[in-house]
This record gives C-alpha cells, structure tokens and sequence, in this order.
C-alpha cells in the first residue's frame, strides 16, 4: 500500500521586489497550495497515472502582465525560481537553455530552458498557437512522452486513454502557466521523482503529442501533433549521506543531496501512515538554522513499519552541509557526509 503526497508550495511574496499592484495581486492569487487527500487524491482530468503510486499535483496560474517592466520583474520569480534548491543550482549554471523550436497544427513550442538533477526534472515552454486568441486561454495542460538515448520510453504524461510502455519516474508534478504577452503562453514544469532516482536523460527525446488548452468561449480545445525535443541537462552529481548516530524507531535508509534537490529514505517503526500532514512538517534544518520541507513524498507500509521517501529543496551548491531531519516525535536526525 502505497501513496504519493503533492507538494508543499512556498509562497515568494515576502521579497523584496516591487510589482506594479495588478501584477502583485495575480501573482498572489498564482500560488494557491493544492493539497491532495487521504481519501481522495487530486488528480487531472485527462491524465493517466505513471504508475499506481502516482498523483500529480498541479499548480496552475494565469497572469496578464501590463507592461515590460512588471515582465522583467516578476521573471526573477519565474524560470524554476519559486524552488530554493533549484534556485541556487541556477544560479550555478544549472539550468540549461535550449531555445528549439517545434511547429505542428499551427502551434510553434519553443522549449527554452531545462534543468535535471537526480530527482527532478523542469522544463520550460512557450507556446504560440496562431490560431487561438490568447484572451480566452484560461489555462492549458500538455501530454508527452520522454525516451532515453537509446528510443525507449522511460516517462509519460498522458490521457487514460493511451497506452503506457513504461513504469514512469514522475510522481508529482509543480506546473504554472504564464500569459507573457498577446501572442505566447510560458508554460513550467518542475517533475519530481519521490522514491528512485531518474536515469540520464543526455540525449534523450521529449516528445509532446498533445495539448489541451481550457478557454472559456469554447470549452476545451484538444490539438493532436508533434513536438519533438532534445534534451542536453547539465551533469548531474550526487553526495552521499549517512546518519551520525542512530535514532531509536528510524532507519535512515539513503540520503542522496544532487544539484538542486535532496532525496532521504526512511523507515519508521511505527504506523504512521494515515496522518498525512506531518510529513510536510518534518524540517530539513542547517547549520544556519535555517529550515526546509517536503515538495514531495511516496509513503508506503512494510510488515507495520512506514517507508517514507521525501525530496526537499536542497542543492549541492548549499554551503552549509551540517544538516538534520527534524520528525515529529522523535530525536533529530543528524546527517554527516559518508565523503
């Protein structure tokens, strides 16, 4: 018995930046945390599960911007930057821009930038359908599928109605949508593998097959074609981690920190399963004091034990390396590097 749990989204709003007041206002409005339920989980209309474990959580915006200014300002929260982990691998040059372009059906998608580390992979489009007005675009949603090097397929994002050749690496997905300008939508998605690490994905081949676009004069408005794209993430680097000294009633299984992401690997001696918040609540503490959570968790029992693996938002560019887990109930966890 297993589930997935969707992310705990932090808001950036206590930045520094100014915002014109129209733009400030939708972009509160843009972060709005879904939680999925115990008993029922949150799910996308279209879309087929990548495995039984799966559900996807989405977060979705659309905002108008007024003017170039308030664009070049609300940027810095955009291009995988809501994420702190993923925001300090960027600032490393861990985000990778492509700038291909695709057209099918009258639709041009320009995939911009990618990113990818051992658990997490985003990616940036902008998406010019020349035939839609852009007014009516309440929001729009992708299906695709990603084959290794070799042509095999390793990830899907597809409706029930297709079939699937793989197991799949996604467990839970960040989404947002952007409305730019008059003619493009920004389209994000950060992809996230909760309880095993992605392959490598040099060379490999994202292909988007369909997409849905949510408007208000026409309903749902589905185009069938083909957008393939190449991807050329930067290397990926992982660090090991064991804990200091053992906890009674956890097991640190793995601890694995990669470029923007940490993974950790827990087994709990007790049936914790059925109180869902708290793992959002188990901090990942440095040094510095300073905390993170969860964006992400498989939880799955084992003979009365819990199987908890969580993703945090933790780069290997971090300074601080002394670092803890904090779970409720129980002594902290501290984690020393096995290097």
């Amino acid at each position: 018995m297993k589930k997935s749990l969707d992310d705990r989204l932090h808001e950036e709003m206590n930045r520094k930046q100014e915002l014109p007041e129209i733009v400030q206002k939708a972009f509160e409005r843009s972060y709005t945390e879904i939680r999925s339920k115990t008993k029922k989980k949150t799910k996308k209309r279209w879309l087929k599960p990548i495995s039984a474990a799966a559900a996807c959580a989405v977060l979705a915006s659309g905002v108008i911007l007024s003017n170039d200014t308030a664009m070049a300002k609300l940027k810095a929260f955009l291009g995988f930057q809501e994420n702190a982990g993923i925001e300090l691998a960027s600032q490393n040059g861990e985000v990778q821009y492509v700038g291909v372009s695709q057209n099918s059906q009258d639709i041009t998608v320009t995939l911009e930038n990618t990113f990818a580390d051992a658990y997490r992979v985003g990616l940036q489009f902008e998406i010019l359908p020349r035939n839609m007005d852009l007014r009516d675009i309440q929001h729009m949603e992708i299906e695709y599928r990603i084959y290794d090097s070799k042509g095999k397929e390793i990830d899907a994002l597809v409706s029930d109605a297709k079939p699937l050749a793989s197991k799949g690496f996604t467990g839970n997905i960040e989404e947002q949508m952007l409305k730019g300008t008059d003619q493009s939508i920004i389209l994000e998605q950060i992809l996230q593998s909760n309880d095993r690490a992605w392959p490598s994905l040099d060379n490999a081949q994202l292909v988007i097959e369909t997409i849905h676009f949510y408007t208000e004069k026409k309903g749902i408005v589905t185009i069938n074609g083909e957008w393939p794209f190449t991807l050329t993430p930067t290397k990926v680097v992982t660090q090991s981690f064991e804990a200091e000294k053992a906890v009674e009633g956890i097991e640190l299984q793995s601890a694995t920190l990669t470029n923007g992401s940490m993974h950790v690997s827990l087994m709990v001696d007790a049936n914790i399963y059925e109180d869902e918040n708290q793992f959002f609540e188990w901090a990942l503490t440095n040094e510095k004091g300073e905390s993170f959570y969860a964006r992400g968790a498989n939880i799955e029992m084992k003979d009365g034990k819990t199987v908890v693996n969580l993703v945090y938002p933790y780069s290997i560019w971090n300074k601080e390396k002394q670092i803890s887990l904090n779970i409720k109930g129980y002594e902290k966890l501290k984690l020393i590097s096995k290097e």
